[in-house]
This record gives C-alpha cells, sequence and structure tokens, in this order.
C-alpha cells in the first residue's frame, strides 16, 4: 500500500449552464445488480432536483445479464468515445476480472474517464478503474471481502481499507455493493443539496451512512481488520 497522499481537493460542481447531465452507466455480462441499480435509484429518483439522463454502455448493444440472472439493455457503445458523460460511473461484479485484460476496453474506459467531470466505482469497478493508471497516486477503497484482487490492478492508487466511500477529486470509490448507494446520496448532495439527498434517502426509506469512515464490514474480513 502507497503512503499516504494529501487529497486532490473537493467533488467538482456542476458548471454552469451545463443543463441536463449524462450519466453513462458502464454495463458487462457478470455485473453485480444492486451495484448498478442502487445508485441508478439515487440519481434518476423522480421526486430529486437533479436534472440528469442515464445510459447504460456496453460493448454491444445486445443485453448483457448480471450475475443475479437479471439483464440489462445497453444504449451505447463503450467504444463510442464521442460520446460524453458527465458521470462516469463503473460498478463490480465478476465480470470486471475479464474487462481488465482487454486493452481495447480498457483504453476505452480511460478516454470515458479522462473526459468525464466526475468519475464513480462500486466494489470492485474500482479495480477498472485503478487499471487505466489516472487515479495512481489517489486514495480510493473497494469491496473489504475482495480487496486484494483491485490492488493488484493499481499498486500506485492509495487503497484506504476503511471506508465507506472515498472521495478524492473528481473520483468517488465505495466499498461493496450497498455502499454504492450511500456514494451516490454523497454525490448527489455535493451536486444539489444535502436536503435533497436526504429526501431521497427517506423516500426510499434507506438509511443513509452518511459519514465515509465508518465502515462496519471492514472488520468482518482479515485483510480489512484493524
Amino acid at each position: 500500500m502507497s503512503p499516504t497522499v494529501a487529497s486532490h481537493g473537493p467533488l467538482p460542481k456542476i458548471p454552469e449552464g451545463s443543463g441536463k447531465l449524462k450519466l453513462g452507466a458502464l454495463v458487462f455480462n457478470g455485473v453485480d445488480l444492486l451495484d448498478v441499480m442502487g445508485p441508478m435509484r439515487i440519481f434518476g429518483e423522480e421526486s430529486n432536483t437533479l436534472d440528469i439522463e442515464i445510459c447504460f454502455v456496453a460493448t454491444s448493444l445486445e443485453p448483457v445479464k448480471s450475475s443475479q440472472q437479471v439483464t440489462i439493455t445497453p444504449k451505447y457503445l463503450v467504444s463510442d468515445t464521442t460520446q460524453k458523460y458527465d458521470l462516469f460511473f463503473i460498478p463490480g461484479g465478476s465480470g470486471t476480472r475479464t474487462y481488465v485484460n482487454s486493452e481495447d476496453l480498457m483504453e476505452y474506459v480511460k478516454t470515458h474517464v479522462e473526459q468525464s467531470t466526475w468519475t464513480m466505482t462500486v466494489c470492485t469497478g474500482a479495480g477498472i478503474l485503478a487499471k487505466t493508471g489516472l487515479v495512481d497516486g489517489y486514495n480510493m477503497t473497494t469491496n473489504k471481502q475482495v480487496f486484494e484482487w483491485p490492488m493488484t490492478q493499481g499498486p500506485k492508487v492509495n487503497w484506504i481499507k476503511r471506508a465507506r466511500w472515498v472521495q478524492d477529486g473528481k473520483y468517488v470509490s465505495s466499498s461493496g455493493v450497498s455502499a454504492g448507494i450511500d456514494a451516490a446520496l454523497y454525490i448527489l448532495a455535493e451536486l444539489t443539496s444535502t436536503e435533497n439527498a436526504e429526501a431521497v434517502s427517506t423516500h426510499i426509506e434507506y438509511t443513509w451512512h452518511r459519514v465515509a469512515s465508518e465502515d462496519p464490514f471492514a472488520d468482518s474480513y482479515p485483510f480489512t481488520r484493524s
């Protein structure tokens, strides 16, 4: 693990005059369903004040099957780097292990991340982002159950073992599965208001873990146990 590094600043604010924001959510066979749909439920909540379009992005326009046997139909190709996403979203799941082995796909992902104003990961999606090299020297976290695998994809990343989510500059990485909901609420609060995020969490009857460093699951696994 790399030494502690300084924060790269706050989460960027919504650029003035940007209009509707475009979220590109990467999906693939073996994606974790809650990794994707939990945050999409937050960002796409009809009652919130964030004007956003959610687009599923994949290697083809054929439906992909999540690890939970639910299919998701993408709208855009990851190879189409003319599509620019304000928020590029990378979930986890067993399919991440295959994804990082494709040089072409990783170059496409890298371009989308570079072009984005914000990038968010859930679970082992952190491994995909780490593999781009764009977060070398940045603070990140990932699923505590499989923490070591994403670390192999980004040995120069400063991996934080105890965190529900980590924000460092434009990057927000979250721990396992449901932690993506907490991170999405954090981003929503930063882009709109805390009151708006609280209203969304109340509407979906979800207890928002608002303190990023409070990670009750870190002690469940030997590698991340204090």
